[in-house]
């Protein structure tokens, strides 16, 4: 293969005559080397071709020159390349992994956190809207009164809240209130808590905090919190019908979670429809952790009136001699019924059918 920088007899004749430097290659010249080494790296008999065929210059005709003169123009080009290459490549590791954290960052923002052991968020974060100061001292107020047993405090929250919306949010001492206010006894303080709950999430209390839920129960990061929020409107009187049939299509979801939501859920809505479905959930779901909430909402918790837990109670001592339910699903009945009904009557189904009849 011949030389691509072999110089001709002329130029050799010049350079002897006139006994000067050799003129350093020009940039053409270096890419053409660099070409050329790179070959003879990868093949080492390239190498040795092309060495042979480069002719020797007369003796004395041409100075010797030395390995920094000949050879290093080359050297410090591949030098310079190796080293823009891995700057570049720098650069790009940390631009993918800047733009990595970014996107972490986004997607942890557009999220709605859960919160309380109902998985509620706070939709007021997304819409990034300032807290009134006034606003929400009066709700902690009120809210602190509710949970203490206040009747004029929750008819004032029930008035008042729906102004607390996008103004408010929750803190500590909302939250301490309104897990007070939802275990009370009294049926008014629970439907000021609910309600207050709604406002301080900054979910509406009309179709637009319903269309709002809508979306985000398609989010499975948002999904048990906007179940909660779906039934709590249902309670509110926002088309208590159609949140029942959004919450009721993931009872038979194949996440046990997700279940168990749709029934704390339902026990929110806490209408007669409901009862069935959670009857259903408790007799035959697979999962004991579904199977319990739904015992319970049955039993204490949600927003079932006395008479409500009687009808469900029909059911319940009838079933205390079925020989399908399991030992656990038993002992949660029995346990049901005594919530509901105030007392102790253990496993004896005689005596609870007696209790039933009489208290009905």
């Amino acid at each position: 293969m011949p030389d691509p920088i072999q110089p001709n007899d002329s130029a050799n004749a010049k350079i002897a005559s006139e006994n000067i430097a050799e003129p350093r290659p020009s940039e053409a010249d270096v890419v053409k080397a660099l070409v050329e080494v790179e070959k003879a790296t990868t093949n080492g008999e390239a190498t040795k071709s092309v060495t042979t065929q480069i002719a020797p210059p007369a003796p004395g005709d041409v100075r010797r020159e030395s390995w920094a003169v000949g050879r290093g123009p080359v050297a410090i080009f591949i030098a310079l390349g190796i080293g823009i290459a891995l700057g570049v490549s720098l650069l790009l590791v940390r631009g993918i992994a800047r733009g990595s954290k970014e996107l972490s960052g986004l997607a942890d923002s557009g999220r709605i956190s859960s919160g309380h052991g109902n998985s509620r968020g706070n939709a007021r974060e997304q819409t990034k809207t300032a807290i009134d100061t006034a606003v929400q001292k009066r709700a902690e107020e009120l809210l602190s009164r509710v949970a203490a047993g206040d009747s004029a405090a929750a008819d004032q929250v029930l008035a008042e809240s729906s102004d607390w919306t996008g103004k408010s949010r929750r803190s500590p001492r909302t939250d301490q209130s309104i897990t007070a206010g939802m275990n009370s006894t009294n049926m008014h303080a629970r439907e000021a808590s609910l309600q207050a709950q709604l406002a301080l999430d900054g979910v509406f209390r009309d179709e637009r905090g319903f269309a709002m839920m809508e979306r985000a129960v398609g989010n499975p990061g948002q999904r048990a919190w906007a179940l909660w929020m779906l039934g709590a409107l249902g309670n509110r009187g926002v088309d208590p019908i159609h949140t029942t049939k959004i919450i009721g299509a993931y009872l038979n979801d194949p996440n046990a979670s997700v279940r168990a939501s749709s029934v704390d859920a339902l026990s929110l809505v806490g209408t007669d429809e409901t009862i069935p479905m959670l009857l259903d959930r408790f007799r035959n779901d697979p999962s004991p952790v579904v199977q319990e909430r739904a015992a319970c909402a049955i039993a204490e918790s949600g927003m079932y009136t006395h008479e409500q837990r009687m009808t469900a109670a029909s059911s319940l001592v009838g079933w205390l001699d079925d020989s399908l339910l399991t030992a656990q699903q038993r002992r949660w009945t029995v346990q049901a019924l005594g919530d509901i009904s105030g007392k102790n009557l253990g496993t004896d189904s005689a005596a609870w059918r007696s209790w039933y009849e009489g208290a009905r």
